[in-house]
């Protein structure tokens, strides 16, 4: 048969069933991951609104702040549908294993992630020669909130750095100073002026203000009052995401559940 014989079918067919029936269908209601923990108020819903929007629906542009170089445009664009991140979106960390090399930290303002896109003009960044990588996709978004809700004494007892019992899994808290602007949990077990992350890859994070002001930066390339040093240029600069947006965003990821 000839081509223009197979395009005509392909038109007639289009035409019988519509273009819709040849897409993916919409996922049910109950597929989707938004769903906020019960009892909120009508203020807190509509806070927790207001994260969402900011969260899946603000996409970055040069003119409000992105980049010079970055990872994704928005926090969807590496968490779609809150849930967990796509192979397009990848994130691509590296470490050392060399002591004859540089620190692992061997960019200017101490980061060890890839910025692997860039705005017209700039050239993405590259792991450095020499040095391993992984390359790693975003977790789900959903839970945060009980995880930060969990005593630290817990997560204590839960770890077991040699495999003591033998289940092929062992951990360790991991201690670290938390920034100036996060709030201390009352139910804290501090080691010296250092308490547990449990945040981010390899619990990076205090807390989730401190997860999202160090995505805003280190995945889009946004300041805010908490972190207004520039990714690129490390120079100060003015906030590109407002302080209000920022904690609802932070409200939206405690409130999260399914």
């Amino acid at each position: 048969m000839s081509k223009i014989f197979h395009f005509f079918i392909g038109l007639s067919l289009i035409a019988l069933f519509g273009c819709e029936n040849l897409g993916p269908e919409e996922p049910m209601e109950f597929e989707l991951l938004d769903g906020p923990l019960d009892g909120l108020t009508i203020s807190e819903q509509q806070r927790f609104l207001a994260g969402d929007i900011a969260f899946n629906d603000d996409v970055f542009t040069v003119e409000k702040g992105l980049g010079p170089l970055f990872v994704g445009t928005s926090c969807a664009s590496c968490h779609s549908g809150d849930g967990k991140g796509h192979p397009f979106n990848q994130l691509i960390r590296f470490g050392n294993n060399d002591l004859n090399l540089p620190s692992m930290l061997s960019f200017g303002d101490g980061r060890n992630q890839i910025q692997n896109k860039a705005i017209p003009g700039f050239e993405p960044e590259s792991v450095p020669d020499g040095f391993p990588f992984s390359v790693l996709v975003a977790p789900a978004v959903t839970g945060l909130g009980l995880l930060d809700a969990v005593p630290d004494a817990d997560i204590l007892a839960l770890a077991d750095p040699s495999d003591a019992n033998q289940d092929g899994i062992s951990g360790r808290p991991h201690y670290n100073i938390p920034p100036e602007f996060t709030k201390i949990r009352n139910n804290s077990v501090p080691q010296g002026n250092n308490y547990i992350f449990r945040f981010g890859k390899k619990a990076g994070s205090y807390d989730l203000l401190h997860q999202s002001v160090s995505a805003y930066n280190q995945d889009i390339g946004i300041t805010s009052l908490y972190d207004p040093i520039d990714p690129f240029s490390g120079l100060e600069e003015d906030p590109e995401i407002s302080t209000q947006t920022l904690n609802d965003v932070v409200f939206y990821l405690k409130t999260l559940l399914t």
